[in-house]
């Protein structure tokens, strides 16, 4: 999935002048209305620079239409709230997309993002923002989907207003239910599990190794790169795409980092990946979920160690998504992907 182009230098601006101007009058060929909305421009960016809420929701919005599109199932994806609205009626919540599935299915999708405190925090949304969602979706005739980043796991949910338990001002859910009644499969996200450990090699020249000098550090070339899962080499091509990209973005860590030597000589890196806690008694482990790993890439171009970065980035999808193609089997490279299904049916829970 790609970004349609469009010239926001050209149009946005002046977009963004009429709809403040609309309020204080501004004249487009008046001087001092242009510079006072430069100024006005000016203080409200600085001032969202410190409102850490606004950062986080903004960026979680944009990371969603990017992990969306990335999952594979989207044929479309819309910014909604834009633009002027008229309406006669009740008062209405714009939602922030319009997505349209390849199979024809439409939604339209609040995005929220929640830092969980512990697992037993609930996610909680206004009950009057959900009626007022629900109106403008029921005014297009299209059901309404809450799209809930669990920012502490990574973890996307989708979920129906159904889903959540009512309480006199809010419609509530846990993180466990939200599990239970999560729709991103509709999106195309599954859960990945494959075999540990998987091992990335960087291979060096034995004429252009060197041994390390007394700080410790050495000169060094990568010549070849080898992959492995379970000591096995990966030698196909997709399956060193994919292999690499459940190292970097799966959620296995790296459990090891040494040189490769040969008579004092550094020929090469060596790094392994292997789950923290790995499931006793079987051989498959879960590395995460595609909207999770898609995550996790948005994450590396928009967020540094303690602050956010941008909120976009000019990349398409495309760039972050997992190519697995239909059919893929690679004896060295065994993969499991699983499509999990939402359980309507499970008692809703209170918090304790």
């Amino acid at each position: 999935m790609k970004r349609k182009k469009r010239d926001p230098e050209k149009f946005d601006p002046v977009e963004l002048f009429t709809a403040i101007g609309r309020d204080r009058g501004y004249k487009i060929n008046a001087d001092g209305d242009i510079d006072d909305f430069l100024g006005r421009v000016g203080r409200s960016l600085k001032a969202s620079q410190t409102n850490l809420i606004l950062l986080h929701g903004k960026r979680v919005e944009a990371l969603f239409a990017h992990a969306a599109g990335a999952l594979g199932k989207c044929r479309m994806i819309k910014q909604e709230d834009c633009g002027s609205l008229f309406i006669d009626g009740d008062e209405v919540e714009i939602p922030d997309y319009r997505m349209i599935l390849k199979d024809g299915t439409s939604y339209l999708i609040e995005v929220k993002n929640f830092h969980m405190k512990d697992f037993k925090s609930e996610f909680k949304i206004p009950k009057k923002s959900i009626r007022k969602l629900e109106a403008y979706a029921g005014i297009n005739g299209l059901p309404l989907r809450i799209a809930a980043y669990f920012s502490n796991p990574g973890v996307w949910v989708l979920l129906p207003s159904a889903a959540f338990r009512e309480t006199k001002n809010h419609f509530v859910i846990g993180f466990a239910d939200a599990m239970a009644r999560n729709e991103m499969a509709t999106l195309g996200d599954r859960t990945i599990a494959t075999l540990p450990d998987l091992r990335i090699e960087f291979h060096g020249d034995p004429d252009e190794c060197f041994v390390p000098d007394d700080s410790g550090q050495v000169r060094f070339t990568t010549r070849r790169i080898k992959i492995y899962c379970r000591n096995q080499e990966v030698a196909d091509g997709d399956g060193k795409e994919i292999a690499f990209y459940l190292m970097r973005h799966g959620n296995w860590p790296e459990q090891y980092a040494h040189a490769m030597m040969d008579e004092g000589k550094v020929v090469g890196v060596r790094f392994g990946f292997s789950p923290r806690s790995p499931v006793e008694d079987q051989d498959l482990q879960i590395i995460g979920a595609l909207s999770t790993m898609v995550s996790s890439a948005y994450g590396e171009m928009t967020v540094g160690e303690s602050s956010i970065l941008a909120l976009d980035v000019q990349d398409d999808p495309d760039v972050f998504s997992l190519r697995i193609p239909e059919g893929f089997k690679d004896q060295a490279l065994p993969l499991w992907q699983f499509t999990l299904q939402p359980n309507y049916n499970i008692k809703k829970s209170a918090a304790n």
